[in-house]
């Protein structure tokens, strides 16, 4: 399980990069601006939301490994679907449609190991998360070194990872067929009633600003670093490798520490990241690579973390506790990076991503309310 696990997140985190790191060539090939490009990548949190909304009362009821074929069959459809005559209504439609198939296979993922794990899920959830992390961290690299040698097309990396998808179907038999069960006793020291609700609710908040500070950081950057700052584009494409290099040097340390993860800790490390964030896009002397792997490195255990949680606080329903963290991150993960096109379009680039800085101290709050209340 295990091993397909990591190999699905994998693939899942080369999804979330594949429009950023093409995003100046979108961009030109489709003349749009920033808050139509935005909008594309509002599309793509949207699907995950709804895949993982979907996903989670589903993987509750019915057998998992017909959901998991149909999702990453979809994912894999979808990203065959785009070439060189795609227009901007078709690729938003890709963009959803990716979003959902990954979406309810992650939800589907994640409630497996909430449910083998119990209250070491968020430990386990940092290691197999680090797949995604490395899958988001590789594919910006390789689309800007094969891009001018191999004269590769944008929509070329959407072909290259619905055939990685293609190859997830062969780890089919690894996944277990049906729902598990709970032990009793572990049920019962759980998190329950409207505490344990006040406590899924507070996680919840964290995920959506999380995700959507990613979103936006991940589609955005790249164009910031070749226009803004003019470095080759190539080198822009990696920023976004940078980033997703720190979470997940970020998730690796988190999950390796002698102490549990918190979500206390959590907020400790999102407010440095907040700093960071708007010293950078406000005029700081950070190289962009340096910045990027800082915001990422202090942001690495903040996903992982609240859906291991998110499973521990509803644990009559992990499938749903899961789905619900995860999807109001994908809500987040819409509204963000589209508020930030159209603060983009309005003022300027740099303004906007400097404004994420205070979404994210709504992270740091957040994370500590839930820390005070996991306490209890």
């Amino acid at each position: 399980m295990n091993s397909l696990a990591t190999a699905a997140f994998f693939a899942f985190g080369a999804l979330l990069v594949l429009f950023g790191a093409n995003a100046s060539d979108i961009i030109r090939d489709l003349s749009l601006d920033y808050s139509d490009f935005g909008l594309v990548a509002s599309m793509l949190s949207m699907g995950i939301g709804c895949g993982i909304l979907c996903a989670g009362p589903l993987a509750d009821r019915f057998p998992r490994r017909p959901l998991f074929l149909v999702s990453v069959g979809g994912v894999a459809v979808a990203s065959f679907w785009v070439g060189p005559t795609t227009g901007y209504t078709t690729l938003l439609v890709v963009s959803f449609a990716i979003g959902f198939g990954a979406g309810f296979y992650e939800t589907l993922l994640n409630t497996v190991i909430v449910e083998q794990s119990g209250t070491s899920a968020p430990r386990r959830l940092l290691f197999i998360h680090s797949a995604a992390t490395l899958g988001a961290t590789i594919t910006p690299f390789a689309i800007g070194l094969l891009r001018e040698p191999l004269s590769v097309s944008w929509y070329d990396s959407f072909h290259a990872a619905g055939s990685l998808h293609v190859a997830l179907l062969l780890g089919l038999p690894l996944l277990p067929a049906t729902a598990g069960v709970r032990p009793r006793s572990e049920i019962h020291r759980k998190p329950q009633g409207s505490d344990g609700r006040f406590l899924l609710a507070s996680i919840c908040a964290v995920t959506f600003v999380y995700v959507g500070v990613e979103s936006a950081l991940t589609f955005f950057v790249a164009d910031y670093a070749q226009n803004d700052l003019g470095l080759a584009a190539g080198r822009a494409s990696g920023v976004i490798g940078f980033f997703w290099l720190g979470l997940l040097i970020g998730r690796l340390a988190v999950g390796l520490a002698p102490r549990s993860p918190s979500a206390g800790s959590t907020a400790l490390l999102a407010l440095v990241s907040a700093g960071i964030v708007a010293i950078f896009f406000l005029g700081g002397s950070l190289a962009a690579e340096i910045a990027m792997t800082l915001i990422g490195l202090f942001l690495g255990g903040v996903f992982p973390i609240m859906i291991g949680m998110a499973g521990m606080a509803r644990p009559n329903a992990p499938g749903l506790a899961v789905s619900l963290a995860a999807g109001l991150g994908s809500l987040g993960g819409f509204a963000i990076p589209w508020l930030t096109g159209v603060l983009a379009t309005s003022t300027s680039l740099a303004t906007a991503l400097a404004m994420l800085s205070v979404w994210l101290l709504l992270l740091v709050i957040a994370s500590a309310i839930v820390h005070r209340r996991h306490a209890r």
